[in-house]
């Protein structure tokens, strides 16, 4: 009976140095050796003083543990060499990094010694992620020899139990790329989130969502965002939080919302990712990230996140006790493109305005039915709030969702005198107007506090 074996992998042939073509050479001359302590061959190397061995493109490894050991042969004895090991991988954001190095001195000759490299717990981490661009230097200090070759042979992991890295045995994919000079700790924190949490949202929400995620570090301006099935997210904001890994959880929030058609919200969208993460997010009181606890003034709901997602919890609490929560009942209604302003009125007995009037015990401000309006786009496009006679603070205009620096256009009827400003506190650059203007120019999304006269 035959016995078929195993096909070796890519980690096994660079690892067990079985083809040279995987090992270039920054000096000396390169050959196959028939003496190995594994496989079929060994590398040798011979009429150097020192020289850089770089592997091939290695793919995310296995079994890696804290050691790693190397099966070497020298042709002389020396007084005085070693063998350094560095670890280089773009993706990782890893550039010549420095595993460890092991002595050569007084190693006997024409005879197999094996080499330990302790792995520092930082690289051990980088080294369970996802990549596929990871190259392993040997750089060797050792005596010259023209005629006999310094032998290399199975390279391998060895000590404690291995790590399993998060996302083994998983049914989704990361696809994961980072920039030079990201924490490794912080991105193996956010690996982590993922695949803790989006299997969950996926059951919850969405059992057809991407079972293949881009997680991005980039230095693109910007928090965090999803464009697809992709999410990304500022190196500079990960370091400035770096308990913040929890973003993962709103930001994948994202992926799994694909799908929805006809009318949806962006408000709905950003307070169900912040609901979500509420729920699921894993450091949040270690972050010191939390949604508020209840209405405050300055607060609406159209600006989503946390505002949309504590006003959803109250809705739960109050209106659909026993009922799927509101946020789950909305996703299924943006699946079938069913929403309107009815949908309130079916999930809750009240239209949304009604809601957020008892959400806030009838302290938010009323829509105001005259005044001037300002929208949120040029030429009078966008979303729109109507505001009447007084002055406006920017936590009042916020509670009359107008965000800070929103403001793009304004109509003002007759017999109004608007006087717009640049900071809040009625403070900095002020313009006035007496008329319509389609158009700011420099004031364009610059108004933090309005006087309306």
């Amino acid at each position: 009976m035959e016995t078929a074996e195993l096909a070796l992998t890519q980690q096994d042939l660079v690892f067990g140095f079985e083809n040279v073509a995987d090992w270039t050479a920054s000096a000396g001359i390169r050959e196959s050796s028939t003496l190995h302590t594994e496989g079929a061959a060994a590398l040798g190397l011979r009429d150097f003083a020192y020289a850089e061995l770089t592997s091939s493109a290695l793919s995310t490894l296995s079994g890696v543990t804290d050691e790693l050991k190397l099966d070497i042969r020298v042709p002389v004895s020396a007084g005085w060499a070693q063998v350094q090991m560095f670890v280089t991988s773009p993706t990782l954001g890893l550039y010549r990094a420095p595993v460890d190095l092991a002595p050569l001195n007084d190693v006997p000759a024409n005879t197999w010694s094996t080499l330990s490299f302790d792995v520092p717990a930082n690289l051990q981490s980088a080294l369970q992620q996802s990549y596929s661009d990871l190259r392993i230097i040997l750089a060797l200090n050792g005596p010259r020899s023209s005629t006999a070759a310094t032998v290399l042979d199975n390279l391998r992991f060895e000590g404690g139990t291995p790590t399993p890295a998060c996302g083994d045995n998983s049914p989704y994919t990361l696809d994961v790329t980072t920039v030079p000079n990201f924490d490794n700790v912080i991105l193996e924190d956010m690996i982590c989130t993922f695949y803790a949490v989006y299997p969950q949202l996926v059951q919850r929400f969405n059992p057809a969502a991407a079972t293949t995620v881009g997680l991005h570090i980039t230095d693109e301006p910007g928090i965090a965002w999803a464009s697809g099935t992709n999410t990304f997210y500022n190196r500079e904001f990960m370091l400035d939080n770096p308990l913040g890994a929890d973003v993962v959880v709103h930001e994948t929030m994202h992926v799994v919302q694909l799908g929805y058609w006809g009318e949806v919200p962006g408000w709905i969208i950003e307070g169900g990712a912040d609901y979500v993460r509420d729920a699921y997010g894993l450091k949040n009181d270690e972050a010191g990230w939390s949604i508020p606890s209840g209405w405050t003034y300055g607060s609406h709901y159209l600006f989503g996140y946390g505002d949309a997602a504590a006003f959803f919890k109250w809705i739960d609490a109050t209106y659909r006790v026993g009922l799927p929560p509101v946020v789950d009942a909305l996703d299924d209604i943006f699946r079938d493109g069913a929403y309107s302003s009815a949908t309130w009125v079916d999930l809750t007995g009240h239209d949304l305005e009604t809601l957020w009037q008892q959400y806030s015990n009838y302290n938010a401000p009323l829509p105001a039915t005259s005044g001037i309006t300002v929208y949120e786009h040029a030429g009078f496009g966008g979303r729109a709030v109507v505001l009447d006679r007084g002055e406006y603070d920017l936590v009042d205009l916020r509670a009359r969702a107008v965000a800070n620096d929103w403001i793009s256009s304004i109509q003002v009827p007759p017999g109004y005198t608007v006087t717009a400003y640049y900071d809040a506190g009625y403070t900095g650059t002020s313009v006035q107007y007496t008329s319509d203007a389609s158009t700011l120019g420099a004031t364009n999304d610059k108004i933090s506090s309005i006087v309306i006269e």
